[in-house]
C-alpha cells in the first residue's frame, strides 16, 4: 500500500515537482494528488489531512523551527550543541542557512496544498455542503498559521492564494499588507462556517480563529502593516473567545500542573495541537530521522547523565541539551516580595513546568562524598535560589551522604534545570522520539493577549483582570492573592515577562521580542557573556553563556535580527524577483 502525498515543494513548484514519502498521509492512499482527484470526496479529505500534517515540521517539534523561535532570546541560549546561528547570532545567519531555507520551503509547500483543497472543494460531488464548507474552513485557518509564521519570519513574501501544478519563476514577495491582509480575511471567512468545538482531537475550531485573530492584530499592530483598530479588534476577539468559553468548550485548567500532563495534549486549555501518535506510519518515530517526529522533548535536556547515579533512562528523557535556560528565566519565577525558603515558591509554575529533582537510578558507590546510593534517593536538586547556609548544613549531614545542589551561581551548560512541558517517559525507547500530541495554542495566551491589548487601548482595570486571572491559577494554594498585580505594575515589560512565566519555551518568545521591538533589549540585558570555564554543581567545571549579547549588537544592520534571512536557493531561482531582507548577503 502506498503512502499518498502532494508533488508541490518550495514555492510551490518554483521550478520542479518533488515529493516526500511522510508529508501527506491519508486514510485511503492514491500515489499522487492532483487536481482531478481532490476535486473528489476521497481525494479532498484526503487534501485537508495533508494540510494539517504539515504541522509536524513547523512546530517546535522540529529541531530547526525550534532553533528559529527559541533561542536567541532572554529565555534560552545555546547548549552543548548548536548548528543554526539562531542561539548567539552567530557567522551561521546566512540565507543559506538551512533551518530558514528548510521552513520557507515546508511552509510553502502545505500552503499549496491548503490552495488546492481551497480551490477544488467547490467541484466535489458527493459529500454534504456542509462537509464540504467544514473541510475549507479548516483548510483556511490552516493556511492563514501558515503565512502567519512567514510573515512573522521573513516579512514580506509571496502571496499564492491559488493552487500551483507546474513549475515556475514568476514570483515575487508582497507586502506584509496583503498577506496579513489575506490572514485575516482566511480567518474571518472561516468564523461564519467552523464548528465551535472539534469532531476530533487536533481538528481546528472556531476558537481557534478567534484566538488566530486576537493575535494576528496584536501582532500586526506593532509592524509596518499596522491599522488603526488593530488593539481594538485584538480585545474584541480575544475577549469574544474568553466571554463565550462554555459556548466552545474551553477553560482553564485549574491546575497548572495539568495543562501540559500527558494524555491532556487536547484538554480545555487547548486551542490548536499537532498530532502524533504511535503508529509509525503516520508519525516519524525514527531516533535519528527528525522528518515528520516530535522531538520536543529531547531539547530542553540538560547532561543529567554525568550527574552521580544517574544514568540515560526512558523517563529521564535523550539528553540533546540544545536550550539551556538563561538566568533570567529562572529567576522570573520568584515574587520581590518573597524571601528566606519562601523564595521561588508562591508561583508554582517554576515547580510543575520545570525539573528540578533527580533521583537515584544507578545505585552505586560513586555518588557524592563516596556515599553508597540507592534507587530513589536524591541525586541532585536545582534551585531557582541561592542555598540558605542551614539548608546546606542539613544536606552535607544526611545519613545517605551530601547530593549535588544546583543553584543559578553554580548552573552550566550541562547542569541547569530543565523544562518539562514535553517529557514522554512512556517512550518506546531511550532514543525514540514522543508521540504525544504538541500543543500549539492554549487558552491562557488568550488572557494575556486582552491582557496586553487593552493596556494599549487605556483599560488598564481589564487589562489587570486579566493577567490576575492566569497569574492566580499559578498561585500555591493559601497564597493566591499574592500573586495578583496592580495597575501600577502594568507595562509592556511586565507583559512580556508574564508570557516568559507562562508561555515559556512554548515557540513564541522570538516572535514575541520582535513584535514589541524588545529583542536586542532584553538579549543585552538577561542573556549572560560565555565563558569557558565556570565551577558546576558537580564541583567540576564546564562553559555557560553565549555570545548572543555581544553579536546581536555587531550586526550589519539591527533589522537583520528582526527578520529570518530568505533563503537564497529562492532568491536565485527567480532571477532576483525575490529579493533579500536587510543585513544578510
Amino acid at each position: 500500500m502506498k503512502k499518498s502525498f502532494i508533488t508541490v515543494s518550495a514555492l510551490a513548484l518554483l521550478l520542479a515537482a518533488t515529493s516526500c514519502s511522510k508529508d501527506f498521509l491519508s486514510e485511503n492512499p492514491r500515489s499522487v494528488l492532483v487536481p482531478s482527484f481532490l476535486g473528489t470526496p476521497e481525494g479532498v479529505q484526503a487534501g485537508l489531512t495533508g494540510v494539517y500534517s504539515g504541522l509536524r515540521n513547523v512546530s517546535i517539534s522540529n529541531e530547526e523551527a525550534a532553533y528559529m523561535t527559541v533561542t536567541g532570546t532572554d529565555e534560552f541560549m545555546r547548549g552543548i550543541a548548536a548548528s543554526q546561528g539562531y542561539e548567539d547570532y552567530s557567522g551561521l545567519l546566512i540565507p543559506t542557512n538551512s533551518a530558514a531555507t528548510n521552513q520557507w520551503s515546508i511552509i510553502y509547500r502545505y500552503i499549496n496544498n491548503a490552495n488546492g483543497v481551497i480551490q477544488y472543494a467547490s467541484t466535489v460531488q458527493g459529500l454534504p455542503p456542509a462537509t464540504v464548507a467544514q473541510i475549507v474552513a479548516q483548510a483556511k485557518i490552516l493556511r492563514a498559521h501558515y503565512y502567519f509564521l512567514l510573515v512573522q519570519y521573513y516579512g514580506d513574501v509571496p502571496l499564492q492564494l491559488a493552487f500551483v501544478d507546474a513549475p515556475t519563476k514568476d514570483i515575487s514577495r508582497a507586502p506584509k499588507a496583503a498577506v496579513y491582509n489575506a490572514i485575516i480575511a482566511d480567518l474571518t471567512d472561516a468564523l461564519g462556517t467552523i464548528a465551535d468545538k472539534a469532531a476530533q482531537p487536533g481538528r481546528v475550531t472556531r476558537a481557534t480563529a478567534l484566538h488566530m485573530l486576537s493575535k494576528v492584530h496584536l501582532t500586526r499592530a506593532t509592524s509596518t502593516a499596522k491599522q488603526a483598530d488593530d488593539y481594538a479588534k485584538a480585545a474584541q476577539f480575544a475577549t469574544e473567545l474568553i466571554n463565550n468559553k462554555a459556548r466552545y468548550g474551553v477553560d482553564l485548567e485549574a491546575d497548572a500542573a495539568d495543562v501540559f500532563r500527558e494524555g491532556n495534549e487536547s484538554g480545555k486549555e487547548v486551542l490548536m495541537n499537532v498530532q502524533f501518535n504511535a503508529d509509525p506510519t503516520f508519525t516519524g518515530l525514527e531516533p535519528f530521522n527528525g522528518t515528520g517526529t516530535n522531538q520536543s522533548s529531547f531539547f530542553f535536556r540538560t547532561r543529567y547523565e554525568l550527574l552521580p547515579n544517574v544514568a540515560r533512562s526512558i523517563v529521564y528523557g535523550r539528553p540533546f541539551a540544545r536550550f539551556i535556560p538563561t538566568p533570567y528565566l529562572v529567576r522570573n519565577y520568584i515574587l520581590p516580595t518573597e524571601s528566606g525558603r519562601q523564595v521561588g515558591s508562591t508561583d508554582t509554575r517554576w515547580n510543575k513546568w520545570f525539573t528540578n529533582m533527580w533521583l537515584v537510578n544507578s545505585p552505586g558507590t560513586n555518588g557524592t562524598g563516596g556515599r553508597t546510593a540507592v534507587v530513589g534517593d536524591t541525586a541532585a536538586l536545582y534551585l531557582n535560589r541561592e542555598l540558605l547556609p542551614a539548608e546546606r548544613a542539613r544536606i552535607n549531614s544526611r545519613p545517605g551522604g551530601a547530593y549535588v545542589v544546583g543553584t543559578p551561581s553554580n548552573f552550566t551548560t550541562q547542569f541547569s534545570p530543565v523544562l518539562n512541558k514535553y517529557d514522554d517517559p512512556t517512550r518506546t525507547g531511550v532514543n525514540n522520539p514522543s508521540d504525544r500530541p504538541l500543543i500549539v495554542y492554549r487558552f491562557a495566551e488568550t488572557y494575556l493577549i486582552a491582557a496586553e491589548a487593552n493596556m494599549y487601548l487605556g483599560n488598564t482595570a481589564a487589562a489587570v483582570g486579566f493577567i490576575n486571572t492566569i497569574r492566580q491559577r499559578a498561585g500555591a494554594p493559601g497564597r493566591k492573592n499574592e500573586m495578583n498585580i496592580t495597575a501600577a505594575q502594568l507595562n509592556i515589560d511586565f507583559i512580556l515577562d508574564e508570557r516568559s512565566r507562562e508561555l515559556g519555551g512554548e515557540g513564541m518568545r522570538w516572535f514575541d521580542l520582535v513584535r514589541t521591538g524588545k529583542l536586542i533589549e532584553r538579549v543585552q540585558a538577561h542573556v549572560p557573556a560565555f565563558v569557558a570555564s565556570k565551577t558546576s554543581p558537580t564541583g567540576g567545571t564546564d562553559n555557560y553563556g553565549s555570545n548572543a549579547a555581544r553579536n546581536i549588537v555587531a550586526g550589519r544592520t539591527p533589522e537583520q535580527f528582526y527578520l529570518r534571512p530568505i533563503p537564497q536557493q529562492e532568491i536565485d531561482r527567480t532571477g532576483g524577483k525575490i529579493t533579500q531582507n536587510p543585513g544578510y548577503l
